[in-house]
């Protein structure tokens, strides 16, 4: 008992003591503003500190007597080596100031600099550039950055040409603070430049020469290292193989030629898909495909695909033959039979058709000559069929930092075809539509999903287009809050005759809440018309967003704001990209 006694004799004024141990900090800073600031900023470690919430008081003191050495630190990167620094600690109980007056002083001039290439890289011109856009100039205040950054852009500039045994004979930043003088001395000995020699692409199953159309490394070329990466993206893109690799010896080089071995293992000449979900557009749906490849040395593909659904039921296939030198680049043959229910009625299409894609720079282009026959069922024209011969051509291009779950980025994707009466085609009419989408962040979690779509169709006589070449508007991916191809010109009984021409418009803000679950806020506007400024139903709504493998899983309920629809209306799809 007395041990208990002393032992609570001695905690009480622990315990007492405790929350005078703890502190409030603010940390001010004044006399440098720009760059110098934001740098002192990141160094001062008793800020950073601060906005942790830190609120010890041992470590308050013991970091701002290490805030001086902190600041002189970071202007020295700037040139500042004789600032003077009035540090201040005030404050008592719970509530603590760190002030900080600085004066940087005189900066530090760059004195001598001497930035040399020698050795066959010497008239280079990516390494004349290098210095010529180094910074370094006698008189000028000194950087640290632009020293260490015009010797990193010399060494990258030789190595990315092939000059792989470059060096540096000498690399030296010389100051004296009291004469506030930096002198520079870069000398770099570029060695030899070096070619590749043989390639040896190690692979079965396709004839050799095929193969070594894609890869962009030719004996003889100046070795290049940015062309093994572009060599082993050009045969992935290919989808023959499960993994590619691309290995350079430079250790067995001779005559500065080094030989390149690319390493690959196939992927199974076959391939199966089974697939079934939900979505409010399609109702429950199942499909199933196959993927033949190398069906030839030379590359050729077959895919076959059944998609059933209670809306649209398809089945096709399709034949590839690879052509020119990049991955997508193909002569295409396809036949399909699709059945789709429409709002009145019905549609059937038997297609036939040849495409020939190529990449033409940044774009992905395709022209293609399609024959349809479609059956049809509309409130305008009752049971009817339709032949078309469609040439036509797409056009699209994108840039986005993640293919499945993009943060920042765009695509834009264009179609132009028509028909001539009497060649082939029973009606007239030219249609172009374009999908532009983008996507940019939102703090760390979060990003803004932005789409518009325009369609316009040139036609004598509405009546005669067919339900497959006339627009429609509402669903997952037009206008939430209303049905899938719910909006458009109506007959007299309300049933939707689809129109000549599309707009739709769509802003969404996407937040990643916990884990790979997030919230979104939608506005959605569309409507399809007569003429070119259709009248737009309006769409408001919320949803929950899941990220996986495949895509970003949607569930979203919309509220229309238009016409006499009311309530709400839920929509599930999938979000691949943007």
């Amino acid at each position: 008992m007395t041990n208990l006694k002393w032992a609570a004799r001695l905690a009480l004024p622990l315990l007492l003591a405790a929350p005078l141990a703890r502190a409030d900090l603010e940390v001010k800073l004044s006399g440098v503003d720009s760059e110098e600031r934001a740098n002192i900023e990141a160094r001062l470690t008793i800020l950073n500190y601060a906005n942790e919430d830190g609120d010890d008081e041992a470590e308050i003191r013991r970091l701002h007597r290490r805030a001086e050495a902190d600041i002189r630190s970071a202007l020295e990167a700037y040139g500042y080596y004789g600032p003077k620094v009035k540090a201040r600690l005030t404050g008592k109980g719970r509530n603590w100031v760190a002030a900080y007056q600085v004066e940087p002083g005189e900066p530090t001039l760059l004195g001598d600099i001497v930035v040399e290439v020698n050795g066959d890289g010497r008239e280079f011109p990516a390494l004349a550039q290098a210095v010529a856009d180094s910074g370094l100039r006698s008189g000028r205040r000194l950087r640290h950055a632009a020293y260490e950054g015009t010797k990193a852009a010399l060494a990258r500039a030789a190595f990315d040409n092939g000059f792989l045994d470059a060096r540096f004979t000498a690399h030296a930043l010389r100051i004296d603070p009291e004469a506030r003088r930096a002198d520079v001395e870069l000398r770099l000995e570029t060695g030899p430049r070096y070619y590749f020699g043989e390639v040896d692409v190690q692979q079965e199953g396709l004839d050799p020469e095929f193969v070594r159309r894609y890869v962009p490394i030719r004996p003889g070329d100046p070795f290049e290292p940015v062309k093994l990466l572009q060599a082993q993206f050009a045969l992935s893109d290919l989808g023959y193989f499960g993994s590619v690799e691309v290995q350079p010896h430079r250790e067995r080089a001779v005559d500065h030629r080094v030989p390149i071995t690319i390493t690959t293992t196939p992927r199974p000449p076959r391939r199966y898909d089974v697939s079934a979900g939900y979505g409010t557009d399609t109702g429950a749906r199942l499909g199933l495909g196959a993927e033949f490849r190398r069906l030839t040395q030379s590359g050729h593909r077959l895919r076959t695909d059944l998609r059933v659904s209670e809306i649209k039921n398809s089945i096709g296939a399709g034949y590839r033959i690879p052509l020119g030198t990049q991955a997508g680049e193909n002569l295409g043959f396809a036949t399909a039979y699709t059945d789709a229910k429409l709002p009145g009625g019905f549609s059937r299409t038997y297609d036939l058709a040849m495409t020939l894609s190529r990449t033409p720079g940044e774009w992905q282009r395709q022209l293609y000559l399609k024959h349809r026959y479609e059956q049809s069922l509309t409130p305008d024209t009752g049971l009817d069929s339709t032949r078309l011969l469609l040439p036509g051509m797409t056009l699209s291009r994108g840039q986005l930092d993640d293919a499945i779950h993009a943060r920042l980025g765009w695509s834009l994707f264009t179609d132009v075809h028509g028909g001539l009466e009497g060649a082939l085609s029973d009606v007239t009419f030219l249609q172009g539509r374009a999908l532009l989408r983008g996507v940019l962040p939102l703090g760390p979690r979060g990003r803004l999903l932005l789409r518009s779509e325009f369609g316009a169709t040139q036609v004598d006589d509405f009546s005669a287009l067919p339900p497959s070449e006339r627009f429609y508007a509402g669903g997952d991916q037009s206008v939430r809050g209303y049905s899938y191809q719910s909006l458009g010109p109506t007959d007299a009984e309300g049933d939707v005759l689809g129109g000549e021409y599309l707009s739709t418009f769509s802003v969404e803000a996407e937040f990643r809440i916990w884990g790979n679950w997030g919230a979104a806020v939608f506005a959605d506007a569309g409507g399809v018309g007569d003429d070119a400024s259709p009248e737009l139903s309006r769409g408001v709504g919320a949803g929950v967003r899941y990220r996986a493998p495949v895509g970003t899983v949607q569930v979203d309920l919309a509220h229309p704001l238009d016409g006499d629809r009311r309530g709400v209306r839920p929509h599930i799809g999938i979000r691949v990209g943007l």
